[in-house]
């Protein structure tokens, strides 16, 4: 059993008597002033409070952090983006001003008790912004992992968990500046929940509707959407967590709640820009006034013209057997431009052949004609490129319409047809051939066609 006559003495309290002592030899009278003082105090634990700051986080964190180990495995970059390193040296600087501060000799009560509790808030801000911030840091690190590889992977998460840790910062704050219990105000919160939830139910709402985009990866950055019901059709500019923000593409911007596009349907074009094919889903309307079947002279004319045979080869194979082909075979004008136009994109260059849909279908006759519906998917994405093919396309297949004996409906004042040879085949060869095919022959002769078909 120890002596009571030679207690143990603690070396760091033993330490801890020596400085303070130091210090009240050192200052002198000084202490014994109520005011300067005080004052001096405050502005020395400011100063120290700087210095600690600018110490750790420019002379210790960051030669450390980028260092050639920590930088291959903790993405240096991320780490300064996060500004995790400055929360870190605020969360050292304020932990050795509340050491220095009970250091100090001569403090009154109050000055001390005040002085405290305001380092220790401070202490408690630090702490939160240093977690949130990690949480940042390891969204940052996790999205730009090989096998996620997009932007804001767990950030739906993060706001939440941020939203958490602010608002437990908060009520810490304010007991330990108050000097109160924790439980004393999340008792008042209780009582005031209702209130809450209507002051801040927008705000709610947009919490949890953030999670669901980001962590569905429902919505990014750079993406083109297209709300109903709403003027957004455009590029996604932020997804924050109150707000969706979408450029238009007459460069005006619209702001929508982040729990719309949850609330309500939109469309995501990010999947075709992925997949590398743009859809054309667009008709000719053929009069159906101008559709018969073709003569054999005209089919054998018709077969010399590019593209044509593989067109009629196809067409005589789809109507042998039916029943209007008891007699012999038929074969249709609008058949055979059917037929045409599918070989031709089958062909064309900027269209895709192999996993995407490419057909040409005639829908429903209407009193405006009858729909040959071109359905195809464009090599190019971009926005001009796409409008140019499309437009190239159908400037092809509108011209050599009459080549097949067809007009294509408008009005029905446009039908005064003023001779009957407006319904007659036209066989010019060159109106066949299409730009990009490598086997135009301009100083072909046409054909000669008869006039009596």
């Amino acid at each position: 059993m120890p002596d009571n006559k030679n207690p143990i003495i603690f070396p760091d309290l033993v330490e801890a008597n020596s400085i303070t002592q130091w210090l009240s030899h050192t200052l002198g009278g000084l202490t014994s002033d109520k005011i300067l003082y005080p004052v001096i105090v405050v502005a020395g634990l400011i100063v120290l409070l700087g210095l600690m700051y600018l110490t750790f986080r420019f002379l210790i964190f960051r030669p450390i952090a980028s260092s050639s180990f920590a930088a291959k495995r903790m993405l240096f970059n991320q780490l300064l983006k996060s500004r995790i390193l400055g929360s870190l040296a605020a969360v050292v600087g304020l932990i050795v001003v509340d050491i220095v501060l009970d250091l100090l000799p001569n403090l009154s009560k109050g000055f001390y008790a005040l002085t405290d509790r305001v380092i220790t808030a401070l202490l408690i801000f630090a702490v939160a912004q240093t977690i949130v911030r990690g949480f940042r840091f390891g969204d940052a690190y996790y999205s730009s992992l090989s096998s996620v590889n997009r932007e804001g992977a767990f950030r739906g998460y993060v706001t939440v968990g941020s939203f958490l840790v602010y608002g437990l910062a908060v009520i810490l704050i304010l007991a330990t500046l108050m000097g109160k219990s924790p439980a004393y105000f999340l008792t008042g919160l209780g009582a005031m929940s209702a209130v809450l939830l209507i002051v801040f139910r927008d705000t709610l709402l947009s919490m949890f509707a953030n999670v669901i985009v980001t962590t569905g990866d429902l919505v990014r950055v750079g993406d083109w959407i297209a709300v109903s019901g709403t003027d957004a059709d455009g590029t996604v500019t932020d997804v924050s967590l109150n707000v969706v923000k979408v450029q238009n593409f007459d460069h005006t911007v619209t702001s929508l709640p982040t729990y719309t596009l949850v609330q309500s349907s939109f469309t995501n074009w990010r999947g075709m820009f992925d997949s590398g094919g743009r859809r054309i889903k667009r008709s000719l309307l053929l009069d159906q006034r101008t559709i018969r079947t073709l003569s054999a002279n005209e089919l054998e004319q018709l077969a010399k013209l590019p593209l044509v045979d593989q067109a009629l080869t196809l067409e005589r194979e789809s109507v042998t057997g039916n029943p209007e082909c008891a007699n012999g075979l038929l074969v249709t004008n609008s058949g055979l431009f059917r037929q045409y136009c599918l070989v031709y994109l089958q062909q064309h260059p900027k269209i895709h052949h192999d996993g995407m849909t490419l057909l040409v279908r005639q829908l429903e006759p209407t009193e405006t004609g009858i729909p040959l519906q071109l359905y195809c998917f464009t090599t190019d994405t971009r926005w001009a490129f796409y409008e140019a093919i499309q437009a190239s396309i159908f400037d092809h297949l509108l011209s050599l319409v009459p080549v097949f004996g067809l007009r294509v409906f408008q009005t029905e004042s446009d039908f005064a047809e003023p001779e009957p040879q407006a319904r007659t085949v036209d066989l010019a060869p060159n109106r066949l051939v299409p730009a990009w095919s490598s086997e135009t022959q301009p100083n072909s002769e046409p054909p000669t066609s008869n006039p009596s078909a």
